[in-house]
């Protein structure tokens, strides 16, 4: 990380985060201890999305909402709408060390899928909250590079309202959509729906999916109880990888018509909270349930079908209390999660009742949290936070092609986070965070290991310094950070295979020290009342600090797949009181192909430039809207990999959309 460079542009950098005056963001809400509280209470810095950006942004889902909004990068390497997400530059385990809540439940897998945000209706989120290098100590394993919290919207006492959505636009995409919040006095319930189908840019990439979701609550003085609930369905086909001939004459070709996947999901989520006094009690029982299959097709056939159920049970308490006139709170809570999980392979869907391969595993955690929170009236604010867990996981492996196995390991990873802010007035704020969090294996990640043994959970360090700036219309932050693993969880090609071969091939393993850093710069300014600007810039690098692994010693190599900038530049402008015009560029830097851990391949892969251009209309109750994406219509590809098994050329990649084009109208019923 070259930070002369990074101070030279950071009075250049202004960013993604929403514009707000201190009075605006004060109003603001956030859950960052698993509690509400105002946002200029919370000592770490959180990034938030409010609803008001989410409807006006011309994002296609929600990956592409975070990174125009929240700086995460973003990875197409399937097809599918459910991109990988990336905070602070872990390349190709990004989804593993971003843990992604949904109203305080986690729904990352345990496996190495991409979270499922396809499953959540754009119109069904009040905001989301990101805590770049936060959120081990209140919600555990998962949040190295930090945690994305999505809080969606709940029935509103006294409201009665409905909306409807059409779009549609380039490559056969029809977007529909629909919603509902009927609530008296104490009960309420709110409900969203959601249907869309595309033919995709790529041949063999059509997708259908439907979506579901309600929040049924009953509020009465002090307390409110209810239950959430969702499910949903997608059907996918899958265009495959390009070769380098193949990506210059056909990018949107396929050399895999006949692959497909497809995903069924369900969960529920009942709460309760309650105030007694200055105490206020919480808790989440949740379930989850997932069925989702693959075929890849070839001279080798394989299905794989895959049983996912997750049982979690949350409780935790806040008292608020003022000694000596420090205003300060304390936070106790815990978690119990079962999860289990069956998945078998076989040639074909009729196969699987004789399968080649079957994995069956569970993971059972049992964790407890401490957080302190307190504001002094000279302008500090301090939070101290400690995590234990202890996590059991297991696995049995039954397969045509070697012995069983049946393994279990337990293991009790800690974390803990101290962080200070003093805003020395209302406009200039210093910040400092010091912290550790850990990520325990999925059954991927165990099930093809280098030792042949369960792999040790990952820890990492975490230190962190900031700056703010806001006055009316303008502001600026500014962190710095360094994040050192242990342990790291990995698929290197480098290592040995599994045994009994032990030969050269790749399998997982915990690496030997590694290490991510970086500068964020970002602020927003509204140059006139109509008219703001909003930019992002990340430069980060991720190195191999030590290890040797097949004879190449990886020591200050780069970890592939982390782009060493990100930018991203937004500007809106109030045309009239009805009329809005929306715009932002999206830049990706340089980064190294998949597999290329040596860093001996002689190219990297093409940064990227896109441009995104939206026209909204407010009439009455109607809001009609029509924009193109990719302006320029820019050939790239956010995803390569160097020779792997199913790749004949030097590189591989998957093409992205060219040009495309959408248009919308919604309209909501009072």
């Amino acid at each position: 990380m070259q930070f002369k460079s990074a101070i030279g542009v950071a009075v250049l950098a202004i960013a993604s985060i929403p514009c707000f005056s201190a009075r605006a963001e004060d109003a603001v809400i956030v859950t960052a201890t698993r509690f509400p509280e105002r946002a200029l209470d919370a000592p770490v810095g959180v990034r938030i999305i409010t609803r008001e950006d989410i409807e006006a942004s011309q994002a296609g889902g929600l990956p592409e909402l975070l990174f125009k909004f929240g700086g995460l990068y973003t990875r197409n390497n399937s097809g599918s709408p459910d991109q990988q997400i990336d905070l602070r530059g872990f390349g190709i385990t990004g989804d593993q060390n971003t843990l992604v809540l949904l109203d305080g439940v986690r729904i990352n897998e345990n496996d190495l899928s991409s979270t499922r945000l396809s499953s959540i209706p754009l119109q069904s989120i009040e905001r989301i909250e990101i805590l770049p290098g936060s959120g081990a100590v209140p919600y555990g394993a998962g949040a190295s590079g930090g945690t994305v919290h999505i809080i969606t919207k709940g029935p509103q006492p006294g409201e009665k309202s409905a909306g409807v959505y059409v779009g549609a636009g380039s490559y056969g995409m029809v977007d529909t959509r629909a919603s509902a919040n009927i609530a008296g006095d104490r009960l309420g319930l709110a409900l969203y729906a959601g249907h869309l189908e595309s033919d995709g840019y790529r041949r063999n990439n059509q997708l259908r999916q439907e979506n579901i979701q309600g929040d049924l609550r009953f509020v009465e003085a002090g307390q409110q109880v209810g239950l959430k609930f969702a499910a949903d369905r997608q059907r996918l086909r899958l265009p495959g990888s390009r070769n380098e001939q193949q990506y210059a004459d056909d990018p949107r070709g396929t050399a895999t018509p006949n692959d497909y996947s497809f995903r069924d999901g369900e969960n529920a989520t009942l709460y309760l909270r309650r105030n007694i006094g200055r105490v206020e009690l919480a808790a989440d029982l949740s379930y989850r349930h997932q069925l989702s299959a693959i075929f890849n097709d070839g001279a080798f056939p394989l299905y794989g079908q895959t049983n996912l159920d997750t049982l979690a049970f949350s409780p935790r308490a806040r008292v608020q209390f003022e000694p000596f006139g420090v205003r300060g709170e304390f936070i106790l809570g815990g978690d119990i999660v079962d999860g289990n999980y069956k998945r078998r392979f076989a040639g074909s869907p009729a196969a699987l009742t004789s399968p080649q391969a079957t994995n069956v595993a569970s993971q059972n955690s049992n964790g407890v949290f401490v957080q302190y929170r307190a504001r002094f009236e000279q302008g500090t604010k301090l939070s101290l936070g400690w995590r234990t867990q202890r996590v059991t996981d297991r696995l049995d492996t039954v397969s045509i092609f070697g012995a069983p196995t049946d393994q279990t390991q337990s293991r009790s990873p800690k974390a803990y986070e101290l962080a200070l802010r003093h805003d020395f007035n209302d406009a200039f704020a210093l910040l400092g965070k010091l912290g550790t969090s850990f990520r325990t294996a999925t059954v991927d990640d165990n099930g093809q290991t280098t030792t042949g043994k369960l792999l040790e959970p990952q820890t990492a360090r975490n230190r962190e310094l900031g700056a703010e700036y806001r006055r009316a219309g303008l502001r600026l932050r500014a962190n710095f950070y360094q994040t050192d693993l242990e342990n790291e969880i990995y698929f290197s090609p480098l290592a040995l295979g599994p045994p009994p071969s032990f030969f050269p091939g790749g399998a997982n393993t915990n690496l030997s020290p590694t290490r991510r850093s970086g500068a964020e710069f970002s602020g927003s300014w509204r140059v006139l009342r109509p008219l703001e600007l909003s930019a992002l810039l990340n430069l980060q690098t991720a190195t191999f600090r030590s290890g040797v692994y097949g004879g190449v010693d990886v020591s200050g190599r780069d970890v592939p797949l982390v782009p060493k900038r990100l930018a991203v530049l937004r500007a809106s402008w109030q045309a009239t009181p009805h009329l809005q015009l929306q715009g932002s560029v999206r830049h990706v830097g340089r980064q190294r192909y998949d597999n290329d851990q040596a860093n001996l391949f002689p190219s990297l892969m093409p940064s990227y430039t896109l441009a995104d251009l939206k026209l909204a209309y407010q009439l009455s109750n109607w809001r009609l809207a029509a924009g193109v994406n990719n302006l320029t219509d820019r050939k790239y590809f956010s995803y390569g990999i160097i020779p792997a098994f199913n790749c004949s050329t030097p590189t591989c990649v998957y093409p992205e959309p060219g040009r495309t084009y959408f248009a919308s109208a919604q309209y909501g019923f009072k």
